[in-house]
């Protein structure tokens, strides 16, 4: 049987440094201190999983798969991690800590992995000719007669289509996640204010886009040679990951905190001593008498507009002051709130619910939050102990 070319051009080297590339950033936020911090264990789990998978893209593509069939589709399953992990990162960032029943999500990839057994144990001369029916159609080769099938339930010719919408279906509920959680704080999805914001949404627009680059390929290509769009697209993603990484690193910054000098942060700022102090009485007498923190769609630039002082001026005195944030402020406020009247036997008529929507948040389980981060127990559990 005739062995197939070797093919590498301007695709395959982008697609094997993207490789390169994905393995450096898994191996760095896999480092065993950096991984700590959750959401970069997460991301280095993406990444791992993204870089295998275009290893095997660029194996198909250049033809150096048909010289180890052996391995032939080892990153089919672990693509069943892409979706899951990435709401999981998602997650993390948000709230520190991982999604509850995280196993469940690792359901579909075990599955499949069972299930691809019946092609691995297919004999090498079976392989060979299945790699040359899906690359090389205009040779004619047909599937021999054999005992038993590697596709039983018939399903391998759809698990592209498959593997994407399970990919979409957690792309959306990553979506709806961020903005359940920004929606609490008054902030919006599009918003370019916080980095953080910033880079998780523009981590979506980049799964999407590999998402986008798997369903042209689906539809349009009708040999796996078409997956290395979608290996392109996917180190694209990787370098743009390194960008941020690189971008977001304080080696790079002239500006970040020097450990051995004041800190400065508003070194520029003309604000003096008793000006602070009179901003900060403006502020309370609104927080603690107008009790402007009631208000669910309160924001920096309405408290700014409602006292006459510019924003930078308010948040330089609350970080000065207070050593809080604005919405670490307003939490605050809240919480101490709704801790007078959960101590007071008299508000028994009220629900947790009517609680948190008269401290001014939009629903039970972002006034649970905030509160047990505050004080470390659920409101309920404050109100049964401080009776």
């Amino acid at each position: 049987m005739e062995t197939p070319p070797i093919n590498l051009d301007i695709f395959a080297i982008l697609i094997f440094l993207g490789v390169i590339q994905g393995l450096f950033l898994s191996v760095f936020f896999l480092n065993k201190k950096i991984r700590k911090k959750l959401s970069n264990l997460y991301l280095g789990l993406i990444m791992l999983t993204l870089s295998l998978v275009i290893l095997e893209i660029f194996f198909v593509y250049t033809g150096y798969m048909y010289q180890v069939l052996r391995i032939d589709n080892f990153s089919e399953s672990i693509t069943f991690l892409i979706g899951p992990l990435i709401y999981c990162y998602i997650y993390s960032t948000i709230k520190k800590k991982s999604p509850r029943l995280v196993w469940v999500h690792l359901l579909p990839m075990i599955v499949w992995s069972f299930y691809c057994i019946w092609y691995f144990v297919q004999p090498l001369e079976l392989k060979q000719i299945s790699y040359l029916i899906h690359n090389f159609p205009e040779r004619g080769l047909t599937f021999p007669d054999v005992p038993y099938t590697a596709d039983p339930l018939n399903i391998r010719p759809q698990i592209l289509t498959i593997i994407l919408f399970h990919f979409v279906s957690y792309l959306i509920i990553s979506i709806l996640f961020i903005q359940k959680s920004l929606k609490t704080l008054g902030m919006s999805f599009f918003s370019s204010k916080d980095k953080k914001i910033s880079w998780l949404r523009n981590f979506i627009f980049l799964m999407f886009a590999i998402l986008i680059s798997g369903a042209i390929v689906d539809i349009v290509c009708e040999t796996d040679m078409g997956t290395f769009l979608i290996g392109t697209i996917t180190s694209i993603v990787i370098y743009a990951t390194s960008f941020n990484v690189i971008r977001s690193s304080d080696f790079f910054k002239e500006n970040v905190v020097d450990p051995f000098q004041p800190k400065k942060k508003y070194k520029k700022s003309a604000l003096q001593q008793k000006e602070k102090e009179q901003i900060l009485k403006k502020l309370k007498h609104c927080m603690e008498t107008e009790k402007e923190f009631k208000n669910n769609l309160i924001s920096l630039p309405a408290v700014s507009k409602k006292i006459t002082i510019p924003v930078h001026h308010i948040s330089q005195v609350i970080n000065e002051k207070l050593n809080m944030t604005f919405f670490e402020m307003i939490a605050k406020y809240r919480i101490e709130e709704a801790k007078s009247i959960l101590t007071n036997p008299s508000n028994d008529h009220q629900t947790i619910e009517e609680i948190a929507d008269y401290v001014g948040y939009n629903s039970k389980s972002a006034f649970n939050r905030s509160f047990k981060k505050i004080e470390g127990v659920t409101p309920s559990e404050y109100k049964k102990t401080n009776r």
